[in-house]
């Protein structure tokens, strides 16, 4: 009896050594990884650039320049610190902030993309957007075309001859200034 008891005591001592190691193993795995924490994953609105525009590592002038971003060369906005625009990278780069003077909220883009294109190539029309899609017309370089929508890559048209719609490569077309 004594014998057993002398296990049984042994076991529960032990048990309650590694109880602590449990817990402390179970707390480490519920919290994240900080390379879960990407800026890919915040939410995010994206904005244009209007003029070549330093990239800051706080929301100020007295901040360091860290970068310099083109006019018209789109940004995504992650948030708003007074009149600076905290933008963020997918390529993991770490966040800047812009004066908000110099940039603008982008259209949505099927509002965006709608109007007078012309082609840089002899192109396909095709029935969907992709090159799986049945080619059901050519249009000649330098013809305009109007685009009513998109889809990724991908322009719709609408046919002057009352052709069913289209879509065309957008890397073959250029919008047209109004």
């Amino acid at each position: 009896m004594i014998h057993r008891s002398m296990h049984l005591g042994l076991a529960l001592g032990l048990l309650l050594l590694l109880l602590p190691l449990a817990a402390c193993k179970k707390k480490e795995s519920r919290e994240p990884e900080p390379e879960a924490k990407t800026a890919g994953a915040e939410t995010t609105r994206p904005y244009v650039t209007t003029e070549d525009v330093k990239v800051r590592s706080g929301p100020g002038t007295r901040y360091k320049v860290i970068a310099e971003i083109r006019s018209n060369t789109k940004v995504n906005v992650a948030g708003r610190e007074g009149g600076w625009l905290r933008i963020v990278s997918r390529q993991g780069r770490p966040p800047g902030y812009i004066d908000q003077r110099f940039a603008k909220p982008m259209a949505p883009e099927a509002e965006r993309d709608r109007g007078a294109y012309k082609t840089t190539a002899d192109i396909s029309v095709r029935e969907g957007p992709g090159l799986h899609y049945k080619a059901v017309a050519q249009i000649p370089k330098d013809t305009r075309v109007a685009v009513v929508g998109t889809e990724g890559d991908w322009l719709r048209v609408e046919s002057k001859r009352g052709n069913p719609p289209g879509y065309i490569d957008r890397r073959y077309a250029e919008r047209i200034p109004e």
